[in-house]
């Protein structure tokens, strides 16, 4: 029986003559899982003592849903741009998500992130350090260069710039409308139920909706 993974590979075919494709990933446990040594989120709920979450814990807290909550998460650890930097390029990969991305941009797609973290110029800096395209043919590995669309990538949390929308699902959903208006195809990869929930429920006829592996 075949993996989804192997599944999804499959049916990735080369973009048709002047057809466009953009493959849109989120950050944090979908390219890479982040040492929560190194960044964590704070939470204080009124009348308890601050709490220390990975990631993936914040994700599945069920009060950061909540935008009357929002108050309670402090975040600072991601808008310091050493530390961002630091944490993507210490950060572990997630080699089945990043599986996908080679395919795609093998097959002719564009790549750009769409993360609720800040300090969008270094993560620019940090992944195009970090990240890597495996060939299909020869599996050597290389830069995505021009691949990589900086200007089509955002940080919704970037302390510099304004992002229209009440939680960050529906800021990432947001800007997947802007995205899906360049592109005749756009592919967007999350970990995060809300976020991959709120992309599906845009109901784009050019927009597919991956919920990444977890590892």
């Amino acid at each position: 029986m075949k993996s989804l993974v192997q599944y999804i590979l499959e049916r990735i075919r080369p973009l048709p003559n002047n057809t466009t494709g953009l493959i849109v990933f989120d950050i944090d446990d979908t390219i890479l899982k982040v040492d929560p040594k190194l960044m964590s989120v704070y939470k204080n709920e009124p009348g308890k003592s601050e709490k220390v979450l990975s990631t993936e814990e914040f994700a599945k807290d069920p009060d950061a849903a909540d935008p009357n909550k929002k108050s309670w998460f402090d975040f600072r650890d991601f808008r310091d741009p050493i530390k961002v930097y630091q944490s993507i390029m210490a950060g572990t990969p997630l080699i089945k998500n990043l599986r996908i991305m080679d395919d795609y941009i093998e097959a002719g797609y564009d790549f750009c992130f769409l993360t609720a973290r800040g300090c969008e110029e270094t993560i620019k800096t940090a992944l195009d350090d970090f990240l890597r395209v495996r060939n299909r043919n020869d599996k050597s590995l290389r830069k995505l260069g021009d691949t990589f669309k900086k200007t089509l990538s955002h940080a919704i949390n970037d302390d510099q710039k304004n992002y229209p929308g009440k939680s960050d699902s529906e800021r990432k959903a947001n800007v997947l409308k802007y995205l899906c208006k360049k592109y005749d195809k756009v592919v967007f990869v999350d970990d995060d139920t809300k976020n991959v929930t709120a992309a599906r429920n845009l109901r784009i006829p050019n927009l597919r909706v991956i919920k990444a592996w977890e590892e």
